[in-house]
């Protein structure tokens, strides 16, 4: 019942986290292209961010999944190892420590290690993939590819940027400034490609 709890308090803590870093990333990315995305986020594209970014690729997911597991399963493995010279080199714990407190520790440091990389992963790809949108809008390199069709019967080719729950936030040919459209009642279709 411990570890139960444990993992429920380590999950909840994980997710708020997430939220954070869900939150931070979308705000590099949307930044540098002129647009304050808090403004137009409601909570629950707030709550969705991290998990939409996980599962924006299937390898994405995989890599998390697997990460994750290893990070809860490897200080088990590792624990039956702490005879070996390897192990007491690159771990300095305690040798008097009880293999549930070895277990314990290593699992702090896989998860520190997991936080670590998660945030550079979220931040990393926000300001990556909002500094090369904003490169390639200075440069005049952007494809307007995509359809949007409008309630009126209006249809424009544009390069979609992003959506939420409420918006669309894309590019018109020749404007270099990002539109933005509340989706109910204005946009009839969306088409990416």
């Amino acid at each position: 019942m411990n570890k139960l709890k444990s993992f429920q308090e380590i999950l909840s803590v994980g997710y708020i986290y997430l939220i954070a870093i869900g939150i931070l990333s979308e705000t590099f990315y949307y930044k540098q292209i002129g647009v304050n995305i808090l403004s137009y986020s409601g909570i629950l594209d707030v709550l969705m961010s991290p998990i939409a970014k996980l599962t924006s690729s299937i390898t994405t997911l995989i890599v998390f999944f697997v990460v994750l597991f290893l990070v809860f399963q490897l200080p088990r493995f590792l624990v039956k190892k702490r005879a070996k010279n390897w192990f007491q080199k690159s771990f300095k714990l305690d040798e008097n420590a009880t293999n549930a407190q070895v277990e314990s520790s290593l699992l702090k440091t896989f998860l520190f290690l997991l936080s670590v990389s998660l945030f550079g992963f979220f931040i990393g790809t926000g300001i990556g993939q909002g500094f090369k949108l904003a490169d390639k809008i200075e440069n005049d390199e952007i494809k307007y590819t995509d359809h949007v069709t409008f309630i009126d019967g209006e249809k424009i080719n544009v390069r979609i940027v992003g959506v939420n729950s409420s918006y669309l936030f894309y590019l018109k040919k020749d404007n270099k400034t990002v539109q933005i459209a509340p989706i109910g009642g204005v946009v009839k279709s969306i088409e990416n490609q």
